[in-house]
């Protein structure tokens, strides 16, 4: 089945939201951690300035994945929101919305992608690895997060 990514849409809130809760529940987190649910109820003002970007990823008309870029610092955006269903993983899916997010950022004009990821999220961390980031820190918070960084 073809993939199609496209910008988050108003539209899309409820699909973002439950996708993103199901990855968590996954992993043994609630929505309430570090912030997340605030940010996606703000995805239209958090992602919409310039620099930002929140895309959804279909399969067909069901939305699979997300993924999202925002500023952090001068030349620097976050990478963010890279979720993905648990039967849509190992086809490739996330290699795709990675490579749009990273696509956007160097079209945007930035030098480097941040990160921050659960330590709980192997296979994520190897696809990040993959696509080449490097290991910053490991940080002692509630999300158990490793920080990664890649310059462009």
């Amino acid at each position: 089945m073809a993939l199609r990514i496209r910008p988050y849409a108003a539209s899309d809130y409820q699909a973002v939201s439950a996708l993103i809760e199901s990855v968590l529940t996954e992993f043994g987190f609630a929505l309430a951690v570090g912030g997340l649910e605030q940010d996606l109820k703000e995805i239209g003002a958090r992602y919409s300035t310039p620099g930002a970007g929140f895309w959804v990823a279909e399969a067909g008309e069901v939305l699979v994945g997300t993924v999202a870029i925002r500023p952090k610092a001068e030349r620097t955006c976050e990478l963010k929101r890279l979720y993905l269903g648990p039967q849509w993983r190992g086809q490739g899916l996330g290699q795709a919305l990675y490579a749009h997010a990273e696509s956007f950022a160097r079209q945007a004009g930035y030098d480097r992608i941040w990160l921050d990821s659960s330590r709980r999220f192997g296979s994520a961390h190897r696809l990040y690895e993959r696509n080449g980031f490097s290991l910053v820190e490991r940080l002692d918070n509630d999300w158990e997060d490793n920080v990664y960084e890649k310059r462009l």
